[in-house]
């Protein structure tokens, strides 16, 4: 007869608690799960292909610096754009600070804007538009502009009392029968619309006429016809309840004006250092914020994107419930779910990464070559799973 200690009892029943699944934990699977709730995304991607469809099919991407800086997003929009065509540059604020240089896109301003919505700047009424950030300025002869192909633009701009007067020109022609006066008792989102004969590369141009406050939430440059624009809405170091700390209001009015296919919501890798929220809390934020943006867009398909893994701290147990929150929102709110943390291995994933070369020092964010290997992860995914529908319809 073999005898064991009671101290290599304990020991072995607490390497068993250690190496146990944790409360909520993660389910592993492979591809895009509750990929139905895509659907009506699918048949309009499935419409462009066949050129079908008179404007583009627009997505909405949310999140974090994973998204702010454009490399990633990049990669998934040119595979959409590729196998579906080219929709336009999409919503953009001039020279984000954020994001990389977009190809095909030359924007700027002049020295007289600020950038309100980060770096201690805010607006008091929360107006933002989408990308929650834009431009501000109370001098005359200010001027931001855009410049790439298109035929149809949008300007997104703020009214409010003591507002300024500002003109539009497309190169360097007045686009508008009279200027924008922004004076208004109320402050609003609203946006102005124009559409040229030709589909060609042009200059867009805001130009400020007076002393009066003048805040600038974004320039839209689309192709009029089949294909994808993508709208990136990064912010270094967002949480997702940042969102719910927007104007309402302004928000939803935005959100209508684009008219989005698919909205995704890419967040998790700061608020998991947090101690401010636990499972439960999380997925009640996220089914708030889903239900937002279906009163805002009740025709558009959700996707919830959870984080890539984190290895600069033992937040192994930590992601892995926030993911898995994430996971139930979605499930639970009819919108799909994606995720990056078990695409790329799970728990302890981001130092293989980190080894191949994909990702960098700080064990938080990937290179440009593991954005690509993420988004070609996530691409193939999509792909199937449009692919699956297709059968269906």
């Amino acid at each position: 007869m073999i005898k064991v200690s009671r101290a290599s009892m304990w020991l072995a029943f607490l390497v068993l608690l250690c190496t146990s699944p944790p409360l909520y934990a993660i389910h592993r699977t492979q591809g895009i799960e509750n990929a139905a709730a895509l659907d009506k995304f699918f048949k309009a991607l499935n419409e462009a292909k066949s050129l079908r469809r008179m404007e583009p099919v627009r997505i909405m991407h949310f999140g974090d610096s994973h998204v702010a800086a454009d490399v990633l997003t990049r990669e998934i929009r040119e595979r959409l754009q590729n196998e579906f065509g080219d929709g336009g540059a999409g919503y953009m604020v001039p020279r984000n600070p954020m994001a990389t240089r977009r190809r095909g896109v030359v924007s700027g301003y002049s020295e007289g804007w600020s950038v309100e919505g980060i770096g201690g700047r805010y607006s008091a009424d929360a107006i933002y538009g989408p990308a929650g950030i834009n431009l501000a300025t109370t001098s005359a002869g200010e001027r931001a502009w855009l410049e790439t192909s298109a035929n149809h633009f949008e300007v997104y701009f703020a009214r409010q009392p003591n507002g300024g007067k500002l003109e539009i020109t497309i190169d360097g022609v007045d686009a508008l029968e009279e200027p924008i006066v922004l004076n208004a008792t109320v402050p609003k989102l609203d946006s102005v619309f124009i559409d040229l004969p030709d589909d060609a590369p042009h200059r867009l141009e805001v130009r400020t006429l007076n002393n009066g406050k003048v805040r600038l939430l974004g320039i839209v440059a689309e192709h009029l016809g089949a294909g994808v624009s993508y709208d990136v809405f990064g912010i270094n170091g967002a949480r997702a309840n940042r969102i719910l700390g927007w104007n309402r209001s302004a928000l939803t009015a935005a959100i209508k004006a684009r008219s989005p296919n698919l909205i995704v919501l890419a967040y998790g890798t700061n608020e998991v250092a947090d101690n401010s929220w636990t499972p439960d809390s999380y997925e009640i934020l996220l089914t708030e914020i889903i239900q937002t943006f279906r009163s805002a867009a009740p025709d558009a398909s959700i996707l919830i994107f959870a984080p890539p893994d984190r290895g600069d701290l033992p937040l192994t147990q930590r992601l892995s419930l926030l993911v898995n929150a994430e996971r139930r929102a979605a499930l639970d709110n009819n919108a799909a779910f994606w995720s990056s943390f078990d695409a790329m291995g799970g728990a302890g994933s981001m130092g293989s990464w980190m080894r191949r070369g994909l990702a960098q020092p700080d064990r938080v964010h990937l290179t440009g070559s593991g954005y690509a290997r993420l988004a070609a992860m996530f691409y193939e995914d999509l792909d199937r799973a449009r692919e699956q529908a297709l059968s269906h319809m």
